[in-house]
């Protein structure tokens, strides 16, 4: 019914393209570099110290380091300590985030 024009193949296939190992190699350094930047960051983090005085606490702190409203700055005071409670002593260091 059809006519075959003598060809091998009824279609052409275009010859298999080995990729070479350059572009596994730049892949593969793409994605350290990437995981690298994320997991240890880009800058090491700036932190100040405060030493809590007779008759200070964290928001009177917060209040005196921090321009604004003290409420975040409390929060973040305490999740950088590891303090389960705003409760401080006189002579105990805080580690203050920076903005």
């Amino acid at each position: 019914m059809f006519v075959q024009d003598g060809a091998a193949k009824s279609y052409l296939r275009r010859p298999l393209r080995r990729r070479g190992w350059g572009r596994i190699a730049l892949v593969t350094g793409a994605l350290l570099l990437a995981s690298a930047r994320l997991v240890y960051g880009s800058a090491p983090a700036h932190f100040d110290r405060a030493v809590v005085g007779q008759g200070d606490s964290v928001w009177s702190i917060a209040q005196a380091h921090y321009a604004g409203d003290p409420r975040p700055h409390v929060d973040s005071i305490l999740r950088t300590n590891h303090l389960s409670s705003p409760v401080v002593f006189p002579g105990q260091t805080l580690l203050l985030p920076g903005d």
